[in-house]
């Protein structure tokens, strides 16, 4: 009890600091957020490689961020960043694990942790975002809404394993209903943010909740690989960020093209 206690608490603080800083400081809060994280999540993945440097870390977060300053396009790093993760799905469900060196587990920790920051980011320093502030709410909810189905239908009805080799604690029963109840949150979504309609973010919802379970065993195999049962311990009950942000940073190149191609339909 005390652990699905401080699970939750966690979970709810966690939560809260994002939907602040995105509400009341979209241009300045926000921004140093997502940038606190990428350093921290990105410091917990390198280390799953075997490399503790904090100046590597650094001079990778800031070299990532530096690209909005030349304005390179967010659709190509978007791309980039589909291709990597379509990559480590292929190598996931065909049981493929990296031994990485130091400079392919840097380029795998741009393409596959720090560029879909970089995406959600865009919100904060692009005049006509893809990624508006409703999006960017809708895109967490689904994330939380999803992790967390699939955390407490997994606990009580998880009898078949998901993805065993990986994740033996991860079931399909879990997985299923944060499928299922995508529906659920594309209402509430439609609710707060009716310029989209309800189908939208139906769509969306089955997207993010698809992608979302993928990306969880993507990072546990990272994990298996390395050893660990978890990236960190910053986050009780949760683990380190980079567990906490590894379905969000999966989706987010699949979510931006689907956005960017809706887009292109809409106009």
């Amino acid at each position: 009890m005390y652990s699905f206690i401080e699970r939750s608490l966690v979970g709810i603080a966690y939560a809260a600091t994002w939907i602040i800083t995105l509400l009341y400081s979209p241009t300045m809060g926000y921004p140093i957020l997502v940038f606190i994280v990428a350093l921290v999540a990105a410091f917990e993945m390198l280390k799953l490689y075997q490399i503790r440097s904090l100046a590597l870390t650094a001079l990778l977060c800031f070299g990532t961020a530096s690209l909005l300053v030349f304005n390179v396009p967010l659709l190509h790093i978007a791309v980039l960043s589909f291709v990597c993760q379509m990559g480590l799905a292929v190598l996931l469900f065909r049981r493929k694990t990296i031994q990485a060196h130091p400079l392919l587990a840097s380029l795998l920790c741009i393409a596959h942790l720090l560029f879909p920051l970089l995406i959600i980011s865009e919100v904060s320093v692009v005049e006509s975002p893809v990624f508006t502030i409703e999006l960017t709410f809708g895109l967490l909810f689904f994330i939380w809404g999803a992790d967390a189905t699939a955390y407490s239908f997994g606990t009580l009805f998880g009898k078949t394993p998901l993805f065993r080799v990986v994740s033996p604690k991860k079931s399909i029963e879990g997985a299923l209903s944060a499928i299922l109840f995508s529906p659920v949150i594309a209402l509430v979504n439609h609710q707060i943010f009716p310029n989209y309609n309800f189908s939208f973010w139906l769509l969306m919802g089955i997207v993010i909740s698809m992608t979302s379970i993928v990306g969880d065993l993507v990072q546990s195999q990272s994990k298996r690989t390395a050893g660990v049962k978890d990236s960190g311990t910053i986050l009780m009950g949760h683990g380190g960020v980079y567990d906490r942000i590894d379905s969000l940073i999966f989706t987010t190149p699949f979510l931006y093209i689907y956005l960017f191609l809706f887009n292109c339909y809409v106009s």
